[in-house]
């Protein structure tokens, strides 16, 4: 149940970042950047036509064309593989972050829904050097759920590379996986069972969904 709920806060916290009509100025702060993203696909999630097919395709692939502007999917790629990054080319590198990519996409981007009238408190924010934290909690209609951003700096601006939804890391949950496969096979099995993942997800998403 948790971790199914998981799978929501991360599709709608990663919605946010995939949404961002505009770059996030360059002197913004963490909490600033997140909170323009937020209140960003807010917008987009009150369109009830997100609840139909055609509509949910059309928001997946403006999130999906915006995502650079917010997202640091090599940074986020880079720590979920851990240690055996360090051995990878630099084209096993570039065919594992798109392939990466591509799997969180059909992976969240699918689960998005209307907005349902939630809310986003911002706690507080960590900073240390390049790298920050901004903790929030996202207030359902009965229930709390901690929600927690990790970000880092580049050329001034800052970019999310981790979302940890009720202690639950983007970043860790991806790792533990990788290692297993990796425990027994190559980077390259890798690369290749997420482009069979992918190649399942792209062939099934066109299906009806189940009520």
């Amino acid at each position: 149940m948790k971790k199914a709920y998981y799978s929501g806060i991360a599709a709608l916290l990663l919605c946010c970042f995939l949404a961002a009509a505009v770059p996030a100025a360059a002197d913004m702060s963490p909490t600033e950047t997140i909170q323009e993203a937020v209140d960003r696909i807010i917008v987009v999630l009150k369109d009830p036509k997100v609840n139909t097919k055609d509509g949910k395709s059309n928001v997946i692939h403006v999130l999906s064309d915006m995502a650079d502007d917010y997202f640091a999917f090599d940074e986020l790629t880079m720590r979920s593989v851990g240690k055996p990054w360090l051995a990878m080319s630099e084209e096993q590198r570039a065919e594992f972050i798109k392939s990466f990519r591509r799997l969180l996409e059909l992976t969240y981007l699918q689960k998005i829904r209307q907005y349902d009238d939630e809310k986003v408190e911002y706690k507080r924010e960590l900073v240390k050097g390049d790298k920050a934290m901004v903790l929030t909690n996202v207030l359902a209609k009965d229930s709390v759920y901690s929600v927690n951003y990790k970000l880092i700096k580049r050329e001034g601006r800052w970019y999310v590379y981790d979302i940890i939804g009720e202690n639950i890391s983007l970043v860790k949950n991806y790792r533990q996986q990788f290692n297993e496969i990796l425990h027994d096979g190559s980077v390259q099995d890798l690369i290749e069972k997420i482009k069979e993942k992918v190649a399942k997800l792209e062939a099934s998403k066109d299906e009806p969904e189940q009520q």
